[in-house]
């Protein structure tokens, strides 16, 4: 039988016990039919699973004995903090979905001069949407944490997001010719990397020039034009295949 993965928020665990309401009670009971017996792996999103067994199913309210707990080591692949132009329609679900298989710590919608989404009251919730997604291809993906995804934020608002352990920053900008991903990561990639990539009508030389006296090298991913939701995964994919060379 298939052991699947829940993500809890604020787990609490007292004598081995976990007791679990509301959302996580409907999805393991109503949406995958588990019942007494059954093995449950639980995610705190911090780094750690609970392996467990359904003891007790009792109104609305779902025990689970832990049978033991696992903390993943730390992974070798740099902390990767993604400032991303927010994209109309479902292609940012996608791109959001596939970020977080990729292993980004934390996703940072970015407000650009040119950024085409304007986020009203419903705002909110498209982010919770977007954080549902996260919890959801971490599960998928086998992945212990699930990363942040914050308010939506103008660009110079993302220097107070950005810790200082960050060594290295990247922005994707279409009128640099010379400086490439390559020429950035040498044979490192670093501890912890963001990367910056604007809205589908460009970033305006000003804001690149912000973001270079703030220690961003802008860089070029050569001639081909990649859509909006294709780049982030393009550089997501050389953080990771650099990491896993070193």
């Amino acid at each position: 039988m298939e052991i699947r993965r829940v993500f809890v928020d604020k787990l609490k665990i007292k004598n081995g016990m976990v007791l679990l309401a509301g959302p996580a009670y409907k999805y393991i009971v109503g949406v995958l039919r588990k019942g007494p017996g059954d093995r449950v792996d639980i995610i705190d999103g911090k780094g750690y699973l609970y392996r467990s067994t359904i003891q007790n199913i009792k109104g609305k309210e779902l025990f689970l004995q832990v049978l033991d707990v696992v903390h993943k080591p730390q992974e070798k692949r740099p902390r990767v903090i993604l400032c991303v132009s927010p994209i109309k329609g479902p292609r940012m679900d996608w791109l959001i979905e596939k970020a977080t298989e990729l292993g980004t710590e934390k996703i940072v919608p970015t407000i650009f001069r040119r950024t085409l989404i304007r986020f009203n009251a419903e705002g909110s919730e498209k982010v919770e949407r977007w954080r549902r997604i996260t919890v959801e291809a971490s599960r998928q993906s086998g992945r212990f944490t699930i990363p942040e995804v914050t308010e939506p934020t103008p660009l110079r608002g993302i220097a107070s997001l950005i810790e200082e352990d960050v060594g290295k920053r990247i922005v994707l900008y279409e009128k640099e010719r010379h400086t490439t991903l390559k020429d950035v990561f040498g044979t490192n990639t670093g501890d912890a990397i963001c990367i910056v990539i604007g809205p589908e009508g460009g970033i305006e030389e000003p804001e690149v020039t912000w973001l270079k006296e703030n220690g961003f090298t802008a860089c070029t991913l050569g001639e081909n034009i990649f859509r909006a939701e294709t780049t982030p995964l393009v550089v997501l994919s050389v953080v990771l295949y650099e990491s896993a060379r070193t």
